[in-house]
């Protein structure tokens, strides 16, 4: 199982290796494996939304980033507003700072599975979570479709805002998933577990305050 590591600008610091590992392993993902970027010198895949509106979840087990997400409030410039905007013809692009964008989202492959008690169902459990704790209304953004029938068998509700589109040979959609009570415990059912998945060390700024917010120590 892993642990759901919350990390952001403020304590960032403190995970010096294992954000570095991260980072390395996104390159394998997105650059190597996925082919969405080109090759960076350093063997890191950073993009424009790295900055210090995001907070980041690592998932680890066994002392090793196995995967990993990357929430931006909506309010802040992310993918979807920038980048896919032409994918939300439905509902217009969301603009709310209680609705968080989900992206850098990878699984080790020594960690996939085709169950549903896998690695990929224990980080969205740790989403959740967290999205709950910090008082989200939704999560989600642009995603491969393949996604909606897991958000599915997790007894989720997600809300596509346009329709799927092709882009290099595989199809994608921008979809929210709404954050409740309920949703925590299906996944949490799923897994067997009635603990928490999150790690918080040093400061923790509320979510939804933005980064120029009053901090909170973590316990």
């Amino acid at each position: 199982m892993i642990s759901a590591h919350v990390v952001n600008a403020h304590n960032k610091h403190l995970y010096e290796n294992e954000f570095d590992e991260f980072l390395r392993r996104r390159h394998d993902f997105f650059v190597h494996q996925k082919r969405w970027r080109p090759p960076s010198p350093d063997g890191c895949e950073r993009d424009q939304f790295d900055t210090d509106a995001a907070t980041y979840l690592l998932g680890l087990e066994d002392g090793r980033v196995v995967t990993s997400a990357r929430l931006i409030p909506t309010s802040e410039p992310h993918m979807v507003s920038e980048v896919f905007s032409h994918m939300c013809e439905r509902s217009g692009v969301p603009r709310r700072p209680d609705w968080a964008e989900w992206t850098r989202t990878f699984v080790v492959p020594d960690k996939r599975s085709i169950g549903l008690r896998g690695t990929l169902t224990q980080l969205c459990c740790a989403v959740m979570e967290y999205a709950l704790d910090e008082g989200f209304s939704a999560v989600g953004g642009v995603q491969e479709t393949y996604f909606m029938p897991h958000h599915g068998a997790l007894k989720w509700r997600a809300e596509p805002l346009g329709m799927a589109r092709e882009e290099n040979g595989e199809w994608y959609i921008v979809a929210y998933i709404e954050v409740n009570g309920a949703a925590l415990k299906s996944v949490r059912k799923i897994l067997g577990i009635d603990h928490s998945l999150l790690v918080r060390h040093g400061i923790q700024p509320r979510f939804l305050e933005g980064a120029k917010s009053t901090v909170r120590a973590a316990e």
